[in-house]
């Protein structure tokens, strides 16, 4: 009986310690890539959108916060993979990561992409993408750009070519030597780069047509994912009810604000 009651303690904790007991102390490990203003190292300490809103989700579920680190994203991704990481975030999904991992159901960052022109430029782009046979396009090597009229206009090679950008310095430079009409890029880590460079003078952003609004070709969103080696179904909800709350309750919304450009 004794054994038999031991046996079921140990389960028990075993149990317990995999659902991340509360603790003011325990601060889970997260990795993802350097990616302002969502995530990035400033004055040596983890800062942006992302970093402030999981911070605070893990707090809520009743843990001290999060360790983050960057890496390049391939291995930010084997490192949750293999359980060496608990959290991987900003990350889209996919069948093969949700072998290995768990979502956060509630959406992390809305990414919404939009088309970069020369200030100068009277560059105009319909919504079907019918009048961009003469343009030059640049967009970021390894991007999926989801499913829609934009993918749709790449894949039928609506453009008059395409050019693969490695990073937004190099879509930027494409665009000011006149290799390219437009580029796409994702708002706010674009926005960042402008500002940290004051580029507000010389780049500006295709509109929809006869409309004040920026011209979104996508709209993608990314979330938190736990690597299942660490981390239970139970606790990824919890942290999944967290994050419901802090968009109920306005915190979500004030960070965001924070880093308004």
């Amino acid at each position: 009986m004794n054994l038999v009651v031991a046996t079921m303690l140990l389960f028990v904790s075993f149990s317990v310690n995999a659902e991340y007991p509360s603790s003011s102390t325990r601060f889970l490990e997260a990795a993802t890539l350097p990616y302002p203003p969502y995530e990035y190292m400033e004055n040596g300490q983890p800062t942006g959108i992302a970093v402030e809103i999981i911070h605070e989700a893990i707090k809520r579920t009743g843990l001290g916060g999060v360790n983050f680190s960057f890496y390049p994203w391939r291995r930010a991704v084997l490192l949750a993979q293999h359980g060496k990481s608990d959290i991987l975030f900003n990350a889209g999904k996919n069948e093969e990561r949700q072998r290995w991992g768990n979502y956060v159901d509630s959406v992390l960052i809305l990414q919404k992409y939009v088309l970069f022109k020369r200030k100068d430029s009277m560059v105009e782009v319909s919504p079907d993408f019918t009048n961009v046979k003469d343009r030059a396009i640049a967009i970021r090597a390894g991007y999926l750009y989801g499913s829609g009229a934009f993918r749709e206009a790449l894949d039928n090679n609506s453009f008059n070519y395409v050019v693969l950008s490695e990073s937004t310095k190099q879509s930027i430079d494409l665009l000011f030597s006149g290799r390219v009409s437009v580029f796409v890029g994702d708002y706010l880590p674009v926005m960042h780069y402008i500002r940290e460079n004051a580029l507000y003078d010389r780049i500006g952003i295709v509109m929809e047509p006869d409309s004040n609004n920026n011209m979104v070709v996508l709209v993608w969103p990314t979330y938190i994912l736990f690597s299942k080696e660490r981390a239970t179904e139970q606790y990824v909800q919890r942290v999944n009810d967290a994050m419901e709350e802090m968009k109920a309750d306005g915190f979500y919304q004030q960070v965001f604000d924070k880093y308004r450009y």
